[in-house]
């Protein structure tokens, strides 16, 4: 059952480095949940490697992982990047010194062969091992959850990514810990890593979910309108009515601003303006030339160049979610769109213009 397990999770991870390429896996906004998931997949595959292909049952039991160490930093640093806080190097290092130290143990234990030639130390010093890895990822996790449940400005889909993978990291080691205890209690002899690399599993496929709707949201404001013009030929709509329906809902965009709710759909839009989902579409293809979420998303930009410029000193996420940007990833996508410039580079544009045109 636990190889049964341990192959469940390292296939999710598997499934996630293959696709992620083709999802933007360089796009920065999302760094650190994809090096989790590299890390993840590194940490099953070598105790796959020790359970099936070695079968050594005692190291695959013992020698934990170094990796673990570094679970609860990154998802720090993503919590961080996406409420627009930026990090320095040497802060960033100094919450991975305990992976780095895990990382030179690990390699020294396997060059000095200490399980087979003192394993008397070897079980010491990885049950020390073992506690220090549930302690940094206990309160990594912890102090995430009690900085998210309250936030309510982080946009809800990357609040809810974050909250899930703490929720399944804090769930794998009160698990482990909780069979540990038994079998030091009981005499039983159940496996502590069951209910970690189980929970493994569902957040590598958390993250896989996200990137694949975070992609999906982005790609699909970028259909071409050509093909769908043969759909409105035959359509009973006059090329003076599109042109007043045009007008009209450029008037409500720019009076009542609906697009400032991150949740505005083209249903929402068509009952407002009080015309047929079919005719407001017709309208956006035909006489703005886009569909509907690039439509909406194009104000969004222009309305988020006017918060800059008002509030340069404002961080990006908050002005982002102001004007209903859900995804800091599809923010930048619109907003070099438009003004050839990331938010960030703009805002350092504005903070220093004559270095910029210099």
């Amino acid at each position: 059952m636990l190889s049964l397990i341990t192959t469940f999770a390292f296939a999710q991870a598997l499934i996630g480095l293959y696709v992620l390429p083709k999802q933007t896996i360089f796009n920065r906004h999302y760094l650190y949940l994809k090096t989790l998931i590299v890390l993840i997949s590194i940490h099953l595959g070598i105790k796959l490697f020790l359970l099936s292909v070695l079968k050594d049952p005692y190291l695959f039991g013992r020698l934990n992982s170094f990796t673990t160490f570094s679970y609860g930093p990154l998802l720090y640093f993503q919590y961080r990047q996406f409420k627009g806080q930026k990090m320095s190097r040497m802060h960033k290092g100094l919450h991975l010194i305990p992976f780095l130290l895990a990382f030179l143990l690990y390699v020294s234990c396997l060059i000095g062969q200490l399980p087979s030639q003192n394993p008397a130390l070897f079980h010491q010093v990885f049950e020390v091992f073992v506690y220090l890895l549930m302690l940094s990822v206990a309160s990594y996790t912890a102090y995430l959850l009690w900085k998210l449940i309250p936030d309510t400005h982080l946009p809800s889909h990357e609040r809810s990514l974050l909250l899930q993978c703490s929720a399944f990291f804090m769930i794998s080691v009160f698990m482990g810990y909780i069979t540990s205890f038994l079998n030091s209690w009981l005499g039983t002899q159940w496996d502590a890593h069951f209910f970690p690399y189980l929970a493994f599993g569902f957040i590598c496929w958390i993250c896989l979910r996200f990137f694949l709707r975070q992609h999906t949201a982005t790609q699909i404001g970028f259909k071409s309108v050509a093909s769908v013009r043969e759909t409105y030929e035959k359509s009973g709509l006059s090329e003076m009515q599109l042109q007043a329906y045009f007008e009209a809902l450029e008037q409500f965009m720019r009076r009542e601003k609906p697009f400032r709710n991150p949740e505005l759909s083209l249903d929402d839009l068509s009952q407002a303006l009080k015309i047929s989902r079919h005719q407001l579409s017709q309208v956006l293809n035909q006489k703005a030339e886009k569909n509907f979420y690039a439509y909406v998303n194009d104000y969004r930009v222009q309305e988020m160049i006017v918060l800059l410029k008002k509030h340069p000193g404002e961080k990006i996420a908050e002005l982002a979610h102001q004007v209903g940007f859900q995804s800091k990833t599809t923010l930048n996508t619109y907003f070099k769109k438009v003004t050839g410039y990331s938010p960030t580079q703009y805002q350092q544009f504005l903070s220093n213009p004559v270095q910029e045109a210099s």
